[in-house]
């Protein structure tokens, strides 16, 4: 929250049309002023500014309605309120220790840093041959006859290839741990999210241009009315002629979702043991397909595209999900292992985190949310 709202919500306030929202945030801002004093005039020049990088990572927490329990005011389904405390908690934990206390706890951590995923994936050829992608070294990385596949500076690697060549398939795959960036041959653009693939040919002939995909994965088609785009999943098919969208197709992830960003795609529903595709939806830029592994029909609904491409632009965005949902991205972006003691919490969560964190900073925003973690080696135990 910037001064100027804020100003605007304390005018309203004394005025005696605020709501209750409004209201509730500010006696949450006052009790916990009052309760530490004025904490920024405690802290130097840079550790304000880590105060700030923390609180850029905020994760805020929304509490189901569906549990009906008492839960504290700053549990607010108002997000502003959330801000406020993990402001000022972050201050309180933080920036209130001894100088002892915070050398020992700077020590451990570095004992026990597990660092976030980075641009790496393999490549492998028709012939089974595989080539390691990371940003080390740039230039030739294949050339074969009528075939050359280039590397360039910014990591992304390209396709150049003779006509009169016969294709072959290629698979770039992306390990836990890892996201990379490619030109397909016919100049699509492709992201790959940690722990996914994409199987190509080497020059695409015939009616369609057809890729296979698994894991999630951002695609920038480049248009071509004469032979339309196919993405192939286990249980759906798009069908694009250009357009921009995200494909979210884990196997353990509860359903398959593609998330139109601009244009317009076909999402056909696979059913192979049927051996018919007659289920199918378009979309319209704003609308998110999902389809479940056992499910008879497509769920077609408007959603927000910055939480479907978030991984692109380098966040973690949440909007009301479950701790489990929380996991599985930092498990496939940390390349760890996840371990629950005890029941699960049934918090829902709202808000986003750089990617670029080590995952202490990560858990640690899960902490002032009330959720218990630590760490083991490469596993994170979570208590409720």
């Amino acid at each position: 929250m910037d001064k100027k709202t804020f100003l605007e919500i304390l005018a309203k306030y004394n005025r005696g049309t605020a709501n209750k929202e409004e209201i509730e945030f500010l006696e949450a801002y006052y009790e916990l002023y009052d309760a530490e004093g004025n904490i920024l005039d405690s802290v130097n020049s840079q550790e304000k500014l880590n105060i700030k990088n923390e609180i850029s990572a905020g994760l805020l927490l929304e509490v189901s309605s569906q549990q009906n329990k008492k839960i504290p005011f700053y549990y607010s389904k108002w997000w502003s309120v959330a801000a406020v405390l993990a402001l000022l908690t972050s201050l309180s934990i933080f920036y209130f220790k001894s100088k002892k206390t915070e050398v020992l706890i700077t020590q451990t951590e570095k004992e026990n840093i597990i660092k976030p995923g980075v641009n790496q994936a393999i490549l492998t050829l028709a012939d089974g041959s595989t080539i390691g992608l990371n940003d080390s070294s740039h230039g030739v990385v294949v050339e074969e006859d009528g075939l050359i596949v280039t590397k360039g500076t910014d990591g992304k690697i390209s396709y150049n290839v003779e006509k009169d060549l016969i294709p072959s398939i290629n698979t770039v795959a992306t390990p836990r741990g890892g996201q990379y960036h490619l030109e397909l041959p016919d100049g699509t653009k492709v992201w790959l999210n940690a722990a996914s693939s994409i199987k190509f040919p080497t020059r695409f002939s015939g009616k369609n241009r057809i890729v296979d995909v698994t894991g999630e994965i951002y695609f920038e088609v480049a248009r071509n009315k004469e032979m339309p785009f196919l993405v192939r999943t286990h249980h759906q098919q798009i069908e694009v002629l250009g357009t921009h969208f995200n494909v979210n197709a884990y196997d353990d992830e509860l359903a398959e979702k593609t998330t139109l960003i601009e244009g317009s795609v076909k999402v056909t529903k696979l059913d192979k043991t049927a051996n018919k595709n007659t289920l199918w939806k378009v979309l319209h830029p704003g609308q998110e397909a999902s389809i479940k592994a056992k499910g008879a029909q497509i769920d077609v609904t408007t959603t927000d595209i910055n939480l479907a491409v978030a991984w692109k632009n380098g966040y973690f965005k949440f909007d009301r999900a479950d701790i489990n949902a929380v996991m599985r991205q930092i498990a496939r972006w940390y390349d760890v292992e996840v371990v629950y003691v005890g029941a699960k919490s049934e918090d829902l969560f709202v808000g986003e985190m750089k990617r670029t964190e080590d995952i202490k900073g990560v858990l640690r925003i899960l902490e002032l949310s009330k959720i218990k973690t630590s760490i083991k080696g490469r596993t994170i135990i979570v208590t409720n």
